[in-house]
């Protein structure tokens, strides 16, 4: 089974800035297509490892970056699912 976290932004440029603050801080970050799972829009989104998470929540809180919301996928084969991680982004 694979697990990663994929993040949505409230526009493009966000989605790019994002991936710059990433990669300035050496943090593994691939720009996706919006997978339709979370979304029916097109757009551009942010996929990382799950195990980033947590120092993207940090930096998400501190104002460095802003994301509409993170989702955790889990993929088995076939089988795709996402579930939306609570986190500070809720209360923007």
């Amino acid at each position: 089974m694979e697990t990663y976290c994929v993040a949505s932004f409230p526009s493009v440029s966000h989605a790019l800035r994002f991936e710059k603050l990433m990669n300035s801080l050496q943090e593994p970050v691939t720009l996706i297509p919006v997978p339709r799972i979370i979304s029916s829009s097109c757009g551009i989104a942010a996929r990382f490892p799950l195990d980033r998470l947590e120092k993207v929540t940090r930096l998400i809180a501190s104002g460095q970056a802003e994301v509409e919301n993170i989702y955790h996928f889990s993929s088995n084969h076939r089988s795709l699912s996402a579930v939306s991680c609570p986190g500070p982004w809720d209360a923007q």
